[in-house]
Parts: structure tokens; C-alpha cells; sequence
């Protein structure tokens, strides 16, 4: 399961990507739209900035905006900029951690839906969950 920081950043990215791609917003109207809590979501803005996904500047002008176009934003790297590296259990995130996986027959099995849950999400976009703009 996601976790709701996952959930928010997800959400609160995407309501962003859905502004006109020059305008600006405020992270009290993105919780507020997406019905966040302000103060956790100011929390998650700072990592999806340090993984260069928003811009973020102060004063009158300032705001959030995407800082790559939206074809350019995997659901992957959103996840791992809010939560870090996506595992499906300890195993699948580094088998040297684990001291069964040699002899474990489920092993491969989690290491095979790993890949699969990653290639996903670093396949999917965030402009595909955004509405298409009509001109």
C-alpha cells in the first residue's frame, strides 16, 4: 500500500499539472482543492522539489509549478521523491538484506513483481492522468 504521503504527493502533483503551464499556485489551494492537510503537504512540496519536479519561489509572484512538462514525470519518480525506493517488501528492495533469500521460493517471485510494479510506474506519466486540454 502507498503511503499517504505517496497519496498526497500523487495528488497534489497532479492538480498541478492540470493548472495552465504558466501559471503558478499556492500549497494552500492545492490542499485545498485535493482536500489535504496544508501543513503535511507543505511537508511533501520541499522532497518533490529536491527531486527537481516543482519549481518553488516566494513573495507576491511566487508559488508552485511543475518544473518539467508533465510527459516528462514518471508516477515512479514521484513515489520514490516522497517515500524513496518503492518495495514491495524488504526483500525485493535489496535481497543482500535478507538472510532467507537464497533459499527462499518466493524470492523470485517478489523480485519479478518488483519489476513489474516499477516498469510500470516509471512508464506512466503524469500527463496521463491529467484531463486533455482542448484549444
Amino acid at each position: 500500500m502507498l503511503s499517504r504521503r505517496a497519496d498526497y504527493g500523487m495528488r497534489a502533483m497532479m492538480d498541478i499539472a492540470a493548472q495552465r503551464p504558466d501559471e503558478r499556485t499556492v500549497v494552500a489551494e492545492v490542499a485545498e482543492r485535493q482536500d489535504i492537510p496544508p501543513s503535511f503537504l507543505a511537508k511533501i512540496v520541499p522532497r518533490l522539489a529536491r527531486a527537481g519536479l516543482l519549481r518553488t519561489s516566494l513573495g507576491a509572484a511566487g508559488g508552485i509549478a511543475l518544473a518539467l512538462p508533465p510527459d516528462e514525470i514518471s508516477l515512479l519518480q514521484i513515489i520514490e521523491a516522497v517515500d524513496g525506493p518503492l518495495a514491495l517488501n524488504l526483500c525485493s528492495l535489496n535481497p543482500a538484506n535478507c538472510q532467507y533469500y537464497a533459499s527462499c521460493p518466493a524470492g523470485a517471485v517478489w523480485e519479478k513483481a518488483q519489476a513489474q510494479l516499477n516498469r510500470t510506474l516509471a512508464q506512466t506519466r503524469l500527463s496521463d492522468l491529467i484531463p486533455k486540454r482542448h484549444a
